[in-house]
């Protein structure tokens, strides 16, 4: 016979068997596919580093290159993602992943406490490893406010390659999805969030 309080008991267990496996599938993801398109990657780059490879299979190794690292932050995001707890507060998953990328960071504000900050935290995200992987950025300032959420970072204010390469199109459609919209007001280095009136 089914019992609440002999469910309630068990629940801690389950809960416990779930964070078990989530850190465990995490680990198999770091020490496997995460490592093994880093090997790629270091291989790709000696490759474009040799003195002998001609102009033309640089540019497609470079091309390789990018959807190899591309890859690689989105495998990173989901092993962020499995090692968090199954509701974190968006402010914390932001200041974790901000550290995973490893780019200095400033934040003043705080995301909201529901599924738009969530949403929010994946689009800020994103923009950071595109500032630091395609515009070469250190730093990068987060300034949050319920009008609106402005970035400013150090690095370059256009990118060499189309805007879709890096996401932008699929952030847009995030946002959009939640009410909000993207603008870049100094190209890349500076891109300010907000509600749509």
């Amino acid at each position: 016979m089914w019992s609440t309080s002999s469910s309630r008991k068990r629940l801690p267990t389950y809960l416990a068997d779930i964070s078990e496996e989530r850190a465990r599938i995490a680990r198999e993801l770091h020490d496997g596919i995460a490592q093994e398109l880093a090997a790629i990657g270091y291989a790709l780059d000696s490759e474009i580093g040799r003195t002998d490879t001609s102009a033309e299979s640089r540019r497609a190794l470079r091309s390789i290159r990018e959807e190899v690292t591309h890859l690689n932050a989105k495998v990173r995001a989901e092993i962020f993602q499995l090692r968090t707890s199954r509701e974190p507060h968006a402010q914390d998953q932001l200041e974790q992943a901000l550290q995973e990328i490893d780019i200095d960071f400033a934040i003043v504000g705080s995301l909201p406490k529901d599924s738009t900050g969530v949403e929010l935290c994946k689009v800020l995200v994103e923009l950071a490893r595109n500032a630091r992987d395609h515009g070469e950025a250190t730093t990068l300032e987060i300034d949050i406010t319920t009008e609106c959420i402005t970035l400013e970072n150090n690095g370059r204010t256009s990118h060499p390659m189309k805007d879709d390469r890096y996401g932008l199109v699929g952030i847009a459609e995030r946002l959009h999805s939640i009410g909000w919209e993207m603008t870049l007001e100094s190209g890349f280095s500076q891109i300010e969030i907000r509600p749509v009136n």
